[in-house]
């Protein structure tokens, strides 16, 4: 039985993170490092990385259109 835990969640944060920047920074052009400093400055990951708001489990869809939105 799978237990959430604060590590499964830092783990899914970390994971969510790393996708987001990967396909922002493809459809974009940008580099990598240039977007993961963009993000990780972004009130998206800031949203995120809060564990009260549970962002964690929302569609990371939506997520990656709320920091493309944030950065254009």
């Amino acid at each position: 039985m799978f237990v959430l835990t604060d590590d499964a969640i830092d783990v899914a944060i970390d994971n969510i993170s790393g996708y987001i920047v990967s396909v922002v920074a493809k459809d974009t052009g940008k580099s990598i490092d240039e977007i993961t400093e963009a993000f990780l400055a972004s009130d998206t990951y800031s949203l995120l990385n809060d564990k009260e708001t549970g962002y964690y489990w929302d569609s990371i869809s939506e997520l990656v259109e709320k920091f493309r939105t944030e950065i254009s």
